[in-house]
C-alpha cells in the first residue's frame, strides 16, 4: 500500500527535513529541462534498476508530469517493499520554489 499527497502537501514536505528520497520518473529529457531541486531522476521504464540507486531505509516520494506514472511506480516500489508516496497531479500542477530549470 502507499500514500497519495497533494502538490501543496509536497511543497510543505520539501519545506521540512529531508527525510525521504524524491524520485522523479519521468524521461531524462524532460527532467533535465526541469525538475524538484534534490530529486533522483530514475524514469519508469527503468524501474527495474531502483534497488542499485534508491535505498528502502527511507520513504520514497515519487512525482511525474501529470500523476499516472508516478502512481504506477508507487504501487510497484510498495509491492517490492518501499514505503511510497504518490505525488497527485505531478509536476505540471507544482507552482512552488523548489522548481528548478537546467542552464544551458
Amino acid at each position: 500500500m502507499f500514500r497519495t499527497i497533494s502538490v501543496q502537501q509536497l511543497e510543505y514536505l520539501l519545506d521540512g527535513e529531508r527525510t525521504f528520497t524524491l524520485l522523479d520518473v519521468r524521461e531524462q529529457r524532460e527532467y533535465e529541462a526541469g525538475h524538484l531541486l534534490g530529486a533522483v531522476n530514475l524514469p519508469y521504464e527503468r524501474l527495474d534498476e531502483v534497488e542499485a540507486e534508491i535505498p528502502k531505509d527511507r520513504p520514497v516520494v515519487i512525482y511525474c508530469a501529470y500523476g499516472g506514472q508516478s502512481l504506477l511506480a508507487a504501487r510497484e516500489l510498495a509491492g517490492r517493499g518501499y514505503d511510497t508516496v504518490n505525488v497527485l497531479g505531478g509536476l505540471y500542477y507544482y507552482r512552488g520554489k523548489y522548481y528548478v530549470t537546467c542552464k544551458e
